[in-house]
């Protein structure tokens, strides 16, 4: 077995283990990462001695904060558990436990052409984007800062991993827009904030991420505002659904907003 080969079973075996120990908080930050071995040189030669996890912006610097200790351990020891046995030179268990190393690392990103200007584009950009404005204002009261990924703002894991299968599938969508319609010159009546806007084949519709189930009357009044002006596919789903469900989700909601194609 190659290597490389070998990281890439470590990692699928790393990712399950974790899920079917119900630490997805877990799962959820190295599902993402890269993987490569680490070598050490000694008066015997080189050896492996590291594995060194590669990183997304978002998980790496989640996992750097205090409060993520514990998870970084647990990352660790199960990692450690997994490889134990199938890493080249190292015989004994006891040795391995002691002394092999996981290192968490930021993963560098590609260099596009014309780079520079791309990043001055998006700073520009960033000064007048609304998206995420509503959700970022509820966090801002509780005095917490909203989630990004990919240049996005998010406000839940759930979220971010709905808005990753509908990268992987190709889907055109909108990441917590806002929606206005000037009807009584009150922002809190003319402003709703949505968690997607997905559209496909020219039909719209729009997946909500549910975390209150006392929310009834509130949802139903935010689905009705909206079907006023001819979005009929408004799909909710648990958060606890998308975030260990995301493909499940995503799939389900397509089939449905294809039933709504015009």
């Amino acid at each position: 077995m190659s290597n490389e080969e070998l990281l890439q079973r470590l990692h699928r075996t790393w990712v399950q283990a974790l899920i079917h120990d119900s630490r997805n908080d877990c799962a959820a930050i190295i599902v993402d990462a890269e993987l490569k071995f680490g070598y050490g040189h000694y008066d015997w030669g080189t050896q492996i001695d590291a594995i060194l996890v590669f990183l997304p912006f978002f998980s790496y610097n989640k996992l750097n904060e205090d409060e993520y200790d514990d998870i970084k351990k647990s990352l660790t020891n199960y990692f450690l558990a997994i490889a134990d046995g199938h890493i080249p030179d190292w015989d004994n268990s006891y040795w391995f436990s002691q002394n092999f190393q996981v290192n968490f690392r930021l993963k560098l990103l590609e260099i596009e052409e014309d780079w520079k200007n791309i990043i001055k584009n998006l700073i520009n950009q960033s000064k007048e984007l609304n998206q995420g404005l509503v959700t970022e204002k509820v966090f801002a009261r509780k005095g917490q800062d909203i989630l990004t990924y990919n240049e996005m703002k998010f406000g839940s894991q759930s979220e971010i991993r709905i808005a990753q299968e509908l990268e992987r599938k190709k889907v055109l969508f909108f990441p917590l827009p806002l929606a206005v319609r000037n009807e009584t010159g009150q922002c809190y009546k003319d402003h709703r904030e949505v968690d997607f806007l997905v559209c496909v084949d020219g039909a719209f519709g729009i997946l909500e991420v549910a975390y209150h189930p006392d929310r009834y009357e509130q949802d139903q009044e935010k689905d009705v505002w909206l079907k006023k002006s001819g979005i009929l596919c408004i799909q909710h789903y648990t958060a606890e659904k998308c975030y260990n469900q995301s493909s499940t989700v995503v799939d389900e909601f397509l089939s449905i907003l294809a039933r709504h194609k015009r």
